[in-house]
């Protein structure tokens, strides 16, 4: 099994339109690929960031779906809207269980 994430930080003040662009997002995704993707926020710890997860059966899954987002018009059009309500870029963890 392998877990993928990916965190971002709300900027300041911009809570509410963040998560929910994160909700939609996550909609969107789960609608379009059949994904099971979740969102969730911290918190306690780092207030304000924002958490995605899906679980994929292999490396090789993950890629694939990565590679069809990544060439989803749809998709950037819809990231595109994010540059006002995070602070820097995403980051991305990809975990293979025990």
């Amino acid at each position: 099994m392998v877990r993928w994430t990916r965190s971002g930080r709300i900027a300041p003040g911009k809570d509410p339109q963040a998560i929910q662009w994160a909700k939609e997002l996550t909609e969107w995704i789960r609608k379009k690929y059949g994904s099971q993707l979740s969102v969730y926020m911290d918190c306690f710890g780092e207030v304000g960031t924002v958490r995605w997860f899906e679980d994929f059966e292999s490396l090789a899954a993950v890629e694939k779906r990565m590679q069809q987002i990544m060439a989803d018009q749809e998709y950037w059009q819809k990231v595109s809207q994010v540059a006002t309500l995070f602070q820097g870029g995403p980051f991305d963890t990809v975990m293979v269980t025990l």
